[in-house]
């Protein structure tokens, strides 16, 4: 029958479409593997763990404010930096493993090809993005190691050692877009769209 046989042909189509779509969207994906367990098994978790301290410590400043009526001026300022090397410290993780806010609707109209040429320019604008982070971080971090300045609260952290993330963060974002450029260069998408989003 030729409904039988458009059905049946069909079908193994669209199986053997799918594992380019899920390999390329694999977290490893354009990285080596000791890169890849770097950032998911060690930075993951380290973010994770400041993330989680950075909570506690909002939680012990907000319960000594409203039950002993103290406050610590150390508690706000460390949560600060907690939080910014948590969020620079995955950033590049996240965007690899696209959690990141993009034009999903207007990309997966395009065809394979106007895709491809977009991720190029994402990925080139984003590698310039982090090399000039990486270039302002390592000036800022030098500034302030030569000028002495310590953080304002009395925890008297060298505030050098503090803005050592931001060139860190740089280098680690830069490196999601490295594997998104070596996807391109085999001719694979970076970020494919997921089953039922092309329309």
């Amino acid at each position: 029958m030729p409904g039988t046989d458009t059905l049946t042909s069909a079908a193994p189509h669209t199986q053997a479409a799918a594992p380019p779509a899920g390999a390329a969207s694999q977290p490893g994906r354009g990285l080596p593997g000791w890169w890849s367990f770097i950032e998911d098994r060690l930075l993951l978790n380290v973010a994770t763990i400041l993330m989680m301290a950075a909570i506690g410590i909002m939680f012990y400043e907000a319960s000594s404010r409203s039950l002993l009526s103290e406050s610590h001026w150390w508690a706000e300022e460390l949560v600060r930096f907690m939080v910014v090397w948590s969020v620079l410290l995955s950033l590049g993780v996240g965007t690899r493993h696209g959690h990141y806010i993009r034009m999903d609707l207007l990309l997966n109209m395009m065809p394979q090809g106007l895709r491809l040429a977009f991720s190029w320019v994402n990925s080139l604008i984003g590698l310039g993005f982090s090399v000039l982070l990486v270039v302002a971080g390592i000036q800022e971090v030098a500034h302030l190691q030569a000028i002495g300045m310590f953080t304002e609260s009395n925890l008297d952290l060298p505030l050098w050692m503090v803005r050592l993330v931001l060139p860190l963060g740089g280098v680690l974002y830069g490196f999601a877009f490295i594997g998104n450029i070596i996807l391109l260069l085999r001719g694979q998408d970076p970020d494919p769209p997921t089953e039922g989003e092309n329309l």
